[in-house]
């Protein structure tokens, strides 16, 4: 049976909740089909679990013209779509191809420029080469109004580019910060909120402000922090503020973070039902954090699948970030459906591939998957092995300082110690006594460390009931 309004209904699928709001405060609809249809995309874009059909008794040419009033709307706020009409216009001044109609709408553009635009730094770039171009050829009265615009914002443009360098440098030990746990990143946390804040900058050096805190703050673990920025930034979107479907995905992608830490997990698998809307470079990282969220809350069967359609993005991901990320979820995946077998044959097999990537880059994230597919076979001698082979436990301490460090695997590797011998009940309790008491403490992190007890208690319960007893309710 043919699906009615089916081009429709799959354009409005699509739809997310901030562009809803961009769309109601720019239409005009009060009661009529229009407004209807709006609304019922509105109810749609905020229940994914609860979708409404389309009234089919309105006619067709409503829901075609809706559509292209959609897409109407949301390109006059999209920063992408601007962004690409810019290099366009640039590639053509450069080129000497312009035609007098697009001539036209650079000037009529110059004059609408409203500050500071999202990408203000590649326009007033394409400003400069435009100025060159109706200079030479004698065009007096439009080089004058492209010349003022460029005096005009000449301070803005060069603060732009030097908050734009100095993004980077702060990018930099951020990054360093989370790859190494040997730097800070805390000086640049009071001017990388100024910069987010201040409307006098370019919309890009903002969001990419904000990206940067969004990093710095997971990597404090100031969950709270981070959650007055991003309410903020809420309202933001919802104005059209930073608008583009990517950037969208983007804010949904990180909110699944910042809710997971706060322990709100169908608000997190909502926004990560939200981030894997769309299919980009980052799709394979935005999976592994909606899938992440799905295996804590059992959903195993629905992570498992998604994954398994999503194997072309992992094997053609140049990202062994990602890469390792989304093989570490899936082992754990398969390990919650019993398949440990299969769970430690993969993993094996993607170790002998990656070998070099999974030791300079995730291998806690790795072994800890590989280590609990070994363990639900009881397979500890094989445990031993990889532990003197990789020298995990030496990796671990390293890895301790780190404040998203669990023991997982330091676990793994004392239990197997004590399955095989090497160790006794004794050593084996106090090993682990040790290493809590090392950890650093949190709301998310003692949920964690209670998980990995609840998972092992069964295995050698005289030890980890004593373990649970002592930690605090």
């Amino acid at each position: 049976m043919k699906l009615k309004l089916k081009k429709f209904t799959e354009f409005a699928n699509n739809i997310l909740p901030h562009e809803v709001s961009i769309l109601q405060s720019a239409s005009q609809f009060e009661k009529d089909d229009n407004k209807q249809i709006l609304d019922r995309i509105a109810h749609n874009a905020h229940n994914s679990t609860n979708q409404m059909p389309y009234d089919t008794s309105i006619d067709k040419r409503k829901y075609s013209n809706m559509m292209i009033w959609i897409t109407k709307r949301l390109q006059e706020k999209d920063v992408d779509f601007n962004f690409e009409w810019i290099n366009e216009k640039d590639k053509k001044v450069l080129s000497d191809s312009i035609n007098p109609k697009e001539e036209s709408d650079l000037l009529k553009a110059v004059d609408s420029y409203k500050a500071h635009s999202y990408y203000f730094i590649k326009f007033y770039e394409l400003m400069e080469n435009f100025r060159h171009f109706l200079l030479i050829r004698l065009r007096i009265q439009e080089h004058k109004v492209v010349d003022e615009f460029i005096e005009k914002y000449k301070k803005d443009y060069e603060r732009c580019k030097k908050v734009s360098i100095k993004l980077h440098t702060a990018t930099q030990d951020i990054i360093e910060q989370y790859s190494t746990n040997n730097t800070e990143s805390r000086q640049w946390e009071e001017w990388l909120l100024d910069v987010f804040y201040d409307e006098t900058l370019d919309g890009r050096n903002r969001y990419f402000a904000v990206v940067r805190i969004t990093f710095m703050y997971l990597n404090y673990r100031e969950f709270d922090k981070l959650k007055v920025v991003y309410d903020d930034l809420d309202k933001m979107f919802h104005q059209g503020t930073f608008y583009s479907k990517r950037i969208l995905i983007n804010y949904y992608a990180n909110s699944v973070l910042l809710h997971s830490k706060f322990d709100i997990l169908q608000q997190a698998e909502e926004y990560g039902y939200l981030s894997i809307k769309q299919k980009n470079v980052d799709y394979l990282q935005y999976l592994n954090n909606y899938c992440a969220i799905l295996l804590r809350q059992g959903k195993v069967d629905q992570a498992l699948s998604l994954m398994r359609e999503s194997f072309s993005e992992m094997r053609s991901s140049n990202n062994f970030h990602n890469k390792i990320g989304f093989v570490a979820f899936y082992v754990n995946c398969l390990v919650d459906v019993g398949q440990f077998k299969e769970a430690a044959q993969f993993s094996e097999s993607f170790l002998m591939g990656y070998r070099n990537e999974v030791l300079s880059q995730r291998w806690h994230i790795f072994f800890a998957a590989y280590l609990k597919a070994l363990v639900k076979q009881e397979k500890y001698d094989t445990i031993v092995k990889l532990n003197s082979r990789f020298q995990l436990l030496k990796r671990d301490k390293a890895y301790q300082q780190r404040p998203i460090y669990t023991p997982v695997v330091n676990w793994y590797i004392q239990l197997s110690y004590y399955m095989e011998n090497f160790i006794d009940e004794d050593e084996l309790y106090a090993c682990i006594r040790k290493t809590l008491d090392e950890s650093s403490s949190g709301d998310h992190k003692s949920r964690l460390i209670k998980r990995i007890l609840n998972e092992l208690s069964p295995i050698v319960p005289e030890v980890f009931s004593r373990i649970k007893s002592t930690i605090k309710k």
